[in-house]
């Protein structure tokens, strides 16, 4: 008996060890499993100026997979921050003469200012293994703005105007409206009285800053006049909606601080030049005039600048309050 066990013992050995070596067939990988190939990806944002893309421009992100493998997708995303903007899957197409995969996704208008960056991630399938890349961090370009210039980027600029509550066109062309609202917006943030329209406005207010706040955010429909400030504000529902560059009374004949009523309405121009006139406080008035400087200069009415006359006397009632502080 000792001698049988004794001769079956290299036999279960050999049996064991046989377990551990790959078949015979796959070994000569007829019906092996075949592993996925290695992914490289890369990926970068197109056309930027000194890593930075102009603002309201859609940026195109153009990347690369080696080699092609067929009916791959990779997701592409842009943040900024760590918050996403804009993400798709999107799918690898082969180019020409080349075992290379291509990709491409445009972001939507960016136009906050921050660190963008694009991200692709391509998941594993059974033909390649998965990958992650990322492109180098890019910000945006603000220019400044001139009178005349007619573009998109004008054209995000006065939308942010009038978002931010400033009396703003409409369109992409910088007007003598779009240069007024500039003014309105340097007197309510203490800048110099001018009507140049810079990167740095262009910023804040893309930021969401520079909105004029209002001392009265729960009198409902109403007017208020910031002597100081050299501006007044149409404003509702607790929000500055339309923001003017006005010039108050000079010191000999200063503009009544209080809150008062508008009681009477006069339309067109007076005698004296007034234009679209409505009076809250016997003589004192708000009304278009031919010269509104950046300082106090009337007789103790508000002058407003004549092209926003009309607007301002319609949106204007009687028995609204107005508050001249």
């Amino acid at each position: 008996m000792a001698a049988v066990l004794k001769s079956l013992i290299p036999l279960a050995a050999l049996a064991a060890a046989m377990l551990l070596l790959p078949s015979a067939a796959g070994a000569q990988g007829d019906g092996g499993p075949s592993q996925p190939k290695v992914a490289n990806l890369k990926v970068k944002p197109n056309g930027l100026s000194g890593g930075k893309a102009r603002v309201a421009s859609r940026v195109l992100a153009i990347g690369r997979l080696y080699p092609f493998v067929a009916n791959q997708t990779v997701r592409v995303r842009f943040y900024r921050g760590g918050k996403i903007v804009k993400g798709k899957r999107v799918e690898v197409r082969k180019l020409p003469d080349r075992n290379v995969g291509g990709f491409k996704l445009r972001s939507s208008r960016l136009t906050k200012p921050g660190k963008y960056r694009v991200r692709v991630w391509k998941p594993p399938t059974r033909g390649q293994q998965g990958a992650k890349s990322k492109s180098k961090r890019f910000k945006l370009k603000f220019p400044s703005l001139s009178q005349g210039n007619r573009n998109s980027a004008v054209g995000l600029f006065n939308e942010l105007l009038r978002k931010r509550g400033y009396h703003a066109p409409k369109g992409d062309k910088f007007d003598s409206g779009t240069a007024r609202a500039v003014m309105a917006f340097r007197k309510v943030n203490g800048m110099a009285r001018t009507m140049r329209a810079t990167g740095s406005i262009f910023r804040r207010l893309a930021a969401g800053k520079g909105a004029f706040k209002l001392r009265h955010p729960g009198a409902g429909r109403h007017v208020e006049v910031d002597i100081r400030r050299q501006v007044m504000v149409l404003a509702d529902n607790g929000k500055p909606k339309h923001t003017f560059h006005v010039s108050t009374g000079k010191a000999s004949t200063p503009s009544d601080p209080g809150h008062f009523r508008f009681f009477q309405r006069q339309p067109g121009y007076n005698s004296i030049g007034m234009y679209y006139s409505v009076y809250y406080n016997g003589g004192e008035a708000i009304h278009g005039y031919k010269s509104v400087p950046t300082y106090p200069a009337s007789n103790g009415c508000i002058r407003n600048p004549t092209p926003n006359s009309k607007f301002i006397y319609d949106w204007v009632s009687l028995g609204m309050s107005i508050y001249v502080y």
